[in-house]
């Protein structure tokens, strides 16, 4: 425990997450919560001293004024977010307020994928051949070659992402998305929404955790994301660590190293997901500067390791001394995050089968998002995940039969 508590200004956190509130309390921080004014006031949380709601996604000049009226009557050592559509407010917060934190340029070179996908070229470095589509722009089919991915320049939790395969439905795609543009997400990403068609990448994606410091990189986990072709992305697994040998290992390592310092990551974590062609080239996909899946990634990297992701990182904003890391991080378990599918649409009622795999030794701990009685709409809208099946394994082998075992022994019942 610390001598001087230090105050953590917490922005946006999903409270049915609250791996970021119990490790700040085992750290011995204060947390000063700024949540969403749309939704409600929240009830007692670990470390949690102060909550202020903030106009986020609807006044954002407001919502920095509130900021800064708070910073003045009980000051915060540091600003963090683990919400992929507040990194931008968060920087700006933190410049105002001359607290460390990753530029705004940074934050949207990460944000933007046009910008990253310009970035990673200029580098040299892997990337899908990419198109830059304004409103109402519809490419030549003769300069096209299927199949393509359509999405969000914007998006997050792979919301909007369609994989085309013809040019009739390629049409289709691009007024989807602009559709889910305007109207889901256009909240999120003050005007900057737009759409970008890019290459299909056909092999297995894998997502990586690093945490940067002083410009140096280093990878905490690389893990298996599954292999799905589409033509919608719903999220599915996450096994650390990924069941690959340890050249295809390195190269994923040394590419994902080069990809976070072009993109200007010198400090901070980053979760990125990439996909290997048939060639064994790794093409990095997306790249966030934040913990993923509001502290899943924390879990992975806590579950299948040992280190503390959520304490590096709290440290590193508040400017703490941080434990040395090694150059080479070593796997002591397996560790896995089971999405629960949606498994269709209509009115959500429950999930059977629930109940008896939390009693299973296997099982770490199970959220649950969706409450019954909501409207759950098709893909490619987002309406969110069921829920989260955490799980802690002596090997990637007994991980993949345990997640076997939950497909076919868990069911989302609709009304």
């Amino acid at each position: 425990m610390l001598n001087v508590k230090k105050n953590l200004a917490v922005v946006c956190q999903n409270r049915k997450l609250p791996f970021i509130f119990e490790e700040a309390e085992k750290l011995g921080i204060e947390i000063t919560f700024f949540y969403n004014s749309e939704e409600c006031a929240p009830a007692s949380l670990p470390a949690v001293k102060y909550s202020v709601a903030l106009p986020l996604f609807s006044d954002e000049d407001e919502a920095l004024k509130t900021m800064e009226d708070q910073y003045k009557l009980h000051p915060f050592d540091g600003i963090i977010t683990l919400f992929e559509p507040a990194l931008n407010f968060a920087s700006k917060a933190a410049r105002k307020l001359k607290i460390p934190y990753l530029s705004e340029n940074v934050i949207e070179n990460c944000r933007n994928k046009n910008l990253t996908r310009r970035i990673m070229h200029e580098h040299g470095l892997n990337t899908p051949t990419f198109i830059e589509l304004r409103e109402e722009e519809i490419p030549e089919k003769a300069s096209l070659k299927f199949p393509l991915v359509v999405k969000p320049t914007n998006g997050f939790s792979s919301q909007g992402i369609i994989r085309v395969d013809d040019y009739e439905n390629l049409v289709e795609a691009i007024k989807k998305v602009w559709e889910i543009n305007h109207k889901e997400l256009g909240k999120f990403v003050y005007g900057k929404g737009g759409v970008i068609l890019e290459s299909f990448i056909d092999g297995p994606e894998f997502a990586i955790e690093t945490l940067s410091s002083n410009g140096v990189v280093t990878v905490l986990s690389v893990g298996d994301k599954g292999d799905c072709k589409g033509p919608y992305f719903e999220e599915g697994i996450y096994i650390s660590p990924a069941n690959i040998d340890n050249e295809l290992r390195q190269n994923i390592c040394d590419e994902v190293r080069r990809v976070v310092l072009a993109l200007g990551i010198t400090e901070g974590p980053a979760h990125v997901e990439l996909r290997i062609d048939s060639n064994k080239k790794p093409y990095v996909i997306e790249v966030a500067p934040r913990i993923g899946g509001s502290g899943i990634s924390h879990f992975i990297v806590k579950a299948s390791t040992g280190i503390n992701f959520l304490q590096l990182a709290m440290r590193q904003a508040l400017n703490m001394p941080q434990p040395e890391l090694p150059d080479h991080v070593l796997s002591q378990h397996t560790a896995g995050n089971y999405i629960i599918p949606l498994q269709g649409d209509g009115i959500f009622k429950e999930i059977e089968g629930i109940t008896e795999v939390n009693e299973m030794k296997e099982t770490k701990r199970i959220f649950q998002f969706i409450e019954p009685g909501t409207k759950i709409l098709p893909y490619p809208h987002f309406s969110g995940y069921p829920g989260f099946i955490l799980t802690q394994h002596d090997n990637h082998q007994e991980c993949v039969k345990f997640h076997e075992y939950l497909d076919k022994n868990l069911s989302v019942v609709y009304q």
